[in-house]
């Protein structure tokens, strides 16, 4: 059997927070037998999980079969809310129009040619149903708190149904309920990652949340001045009795750097994004050596060693 180097874990842990994409996922995007069986432990503990992720809500619904989390969900970069047991958006945190209107103004003077598509999501709304663990299941039009629309001249990365509204940007901003900016440059037009981002947070400066998930795709997403992976989740861990020492978080991207740096402890995967790896306190082996499945069998050890929590 592979040895695999313990992992350290604080004493006091009460909470794991950690990414999917990269992070608790494989590359493929579906659930590691060992992960499995290790958040199933998880869930017949005391400790909380809650999963805080860069995906729309529109996304979430497979990963609640794939992995058996029924208890909150954070998505669209700490901008949305979820109660995983019965599909619902409890919290939203979205732009105000002004600002979302002023941002694309600025990311167009300074790329010319950004194109942009919006996540909307809206308080009450019910989730699509989940069609079990496959997204070919998925039928997000089905849902009634989550929209995907596209401004003219944005393509997405993923396929989207053929029902999705394509406008002008002006247009869908003024729809409202927007919790999520994506900006691309346009077509023929290809940027470096990582200069787009430094350009987008160079022209929003504090008026947005500028962040990218650094998968090596030329796309930066905005957020509500004051949203964060981090924000969102200290007020859902507070809710729940937790202050950060008593939280551990995992990630691997630049959209997970406040959560991580919020957490009393922090666990990069070995395939994070460098800025990741470097602010992390411990390193976990890689999304697809499954080291999420290492940290939660450490922490479910070092509570059962416990003596308080016997």
């Amino acid at each position: 059997m592979e040895s695999r180097s313990p992992v350290p874990v604080p004493g006091g842990t009460r909470l794991l927070a950690s990414d999917l994409d990269g992070t608790l996922l494989l590359s493929d995007g579906s659930v590691g037998r060992r992960t499995r069986e290790a958040l199933d432990r998880l869930s017949e503990s005391d400790l909380d999980l809650i999963i805080v992720t860069g995906r729309p809500p529109r996304w979430i619904s497979p990963i609640v079969e794939m992995t058996g989390h029924r208890g909150v969900g954070i998505a669209a970069n700490g901008a949305v809310v979820l109660d995983l047991a019965d599909g619902h958006v409890t919290e939203v945190f979205p732009m105000s129009g002004d600002d979302a209107l002023e941002a694309v103004d600025r990311l167009r003077r300074e790329v010319p040619g950004m194109v942009f598509a919006v996540e909307r999501a809206r308080p009450g709304g019910r989730l699509a149903p989940t069609g079990g663990a496959s997204y070919d299941a998925l039928d997000a039009t089905l849902a009634d708190a989550t929209e995907f629309a596209l401004a003219d001249g944005y393509t997405p990365r993923w396929p989207v149904p053929p029902e999705t509204h394509v406008g002008p940007i002006e247009e869908l901003v003024a729809a409202g309920d927007v919790v999520k900016i994506l900006a691309r440059p346009g077509q023929g037009a290809p940027m470096d990652p990582e200069e787009l981002y430094a350009r987008g947070l160079r022209a929003i400066g504090d008026l947005a949340e500028v962040t990218h998930s650094g998968y090596g795709d030329s796309l930066i997403e905005l957020s509500a001045a004051g949203v964060t992976k981090a924000t969102t989740l200290e007020r859902v861990a507070a809710a729940e009795g937790h202050g950060a020492l008593h939280v551990v978080a995992a990630g691997d991207g630049p959209n997970d750097l406040p959560m991580l740096a919020w957490a009393g402890t922090s666990y990069a995967v070995a395939n994070a994004h460098p800025e990741v790896l470097e602010i992390a306190t411990h390193v976990l082996p890689s999304n697809d050596d499954e080291g999420v499945a290492d940290l939660i069998d450490a922490v479910l050890a070092e509570q059962a060693a416990d003596p308080f929590r016997r």
